[in-house]
């Protein structure tokens, strides 16, 4: 589960019930997230993104906890379900898959290299960043994440959605040759990661929390390399300010049709960096229709501090929060400017 999950989750579960002040919301997300771009800034030197928090209305059903235990459900506050509906990366025209061009991989954020058979398998999330390409997947009912690099030293020490302390054994133990390396882990649940190389030049690490590994193998087994994908989904970034360029791309779409998140992050070679949010909620109410700024003759909402929406799009908020040094409002309207969002949000088939 990402950080971007969970503060989906956690939203859902506070605001099952009644309005959104979805400004409120994004504001305290913000505030979460310049923290945490300071912490990992004295850690890591380097200026990372803030989560996107959605502001929602909806029902949800029962919610997994991420620190919790296998059996530790929290309920959902007793209202009807959102079942979820299934949705697929867009294709990339035009672009040769994994298996053509593995040096491809990782290499543009915003596409994903591979894809998987259409049936059996759910995407909760995907995201191109650091040389990797991952996807997150819903296996009747159980979680695999794959992650595909064109090295294998791009694959970082860590695994999403496992637990850190036992990722570092497990990636020494696994080659890849399609061996599968277990641990323990918390709660007494079994964790399970496998390294092979599907194709040449080609690295995958699937990983999962589970009783057995049997889902490692079917994801492999629909794995498709001859295809691509775009990462942003109904959101394409093509303004960028001078010297910048696109450096990571994450879509969660678990809870659609309910609502689903784009991150983008645009930098340089400085401390700074400009995160895109576009954020949607089926249940989003009191959208701001007002603004104060206008870009490119559209009406933009600069609110205080290091945020700006563009606004006008039906049940979502797109905006651009700056961080960190050589960044401002005009950098972030030149990459606000240049974005082109779907007609329609609700129809992934449109993407």
């Amino acid at each position: 589960m990402t950080d971007l999950d969970h503060r989906i989750g956690q939203t859902l579960r506070e605001r099952a019930e009644g309005g959104v002040d979805t400004d409120r919301l994004l504001a305290a997300a913000v505030t979460r997230g310049r923290v945490r771009v300071r912490r990992r800034r004295t850690t890591a030197g380097t200026a990372l993104g803030v989560v996107a928090v959605l502001g929602l209305s909806v029902a949800i059903g029962p919610v997994r906890l991420p620190d919790a235990g296998p059996d530790v459900v929290m309920p959902g506050p007793g209202l009807p379900a959102v079942a979820p509906v299934s949705v697929v990366p867009p294709r990339a025209d035009n672009v040769p898959g994994a298996s053509a061009r593995p040096d491809l991989i990782g290499a543009d954020p915003q596409v994903l290299h591979f894809g998987f058979a259409p049936d059996g398998l759910r995407y909760l999330s995907w995201s191109v960043q650091d040389g990797v390409e991952m996807a997150r997947l819903d296996v009747a009912g159980r979680t695999v994440t794959v992650e595909l690099s064109a090295s294998a030293e791009a694959l970082p020490r860590r695994a999403q959605g496992l637990p850190d302390e036992l990722v570092p054994d497990l990636v020494t133990d696994g080659v890849f040759d399609g061996s599968v390396a277990h641990a323990t882990g918390p709660h007494g649940v079994g964790v399970w990661l496998r390294h092979w190389q599907p194709a040449p030049g080609v690295y995958a690490r699937a990983s999962a929390v589970a009783d057995d590994d049997r889902d490692l193998f079917d994801v492999a087994a629909a794995l498709r390399l001859d295809q691509a994908h775009r990462c942003g989904g109904p959101l394409r970034l093509t303004a960028l300010p001078a010297g910048t360029q696109l450096r990571r791309c994450e879509m969660t779409v678990a809870p659609f049709p309910a609502a689903f998140g784009v991150q983008m992050m645009v930098s340089g070679n400085d401390l700074g960096a400009i995160q895109v949010e576009l954020q949607y909620a089926a249940s989003i109410v009191g959208s701001r229709s007002e603004g104060n700024r206008t870009i490119g003759g559209r009406a933009a909402y600069r609110a205080g501090g290091a945020e700006l929406e563009l606004l006008g799009f039906p049940k979502a908020h797109l905006t651009a929060i700056w961080m960190g040094q050589g960044y401002g409002e005009e950098a972030a309207a030149t990459v606000l400017g240049g974005a082109q969002v779907a007609e329609y949000l609700d129809r992934p088939t449109t993407w």
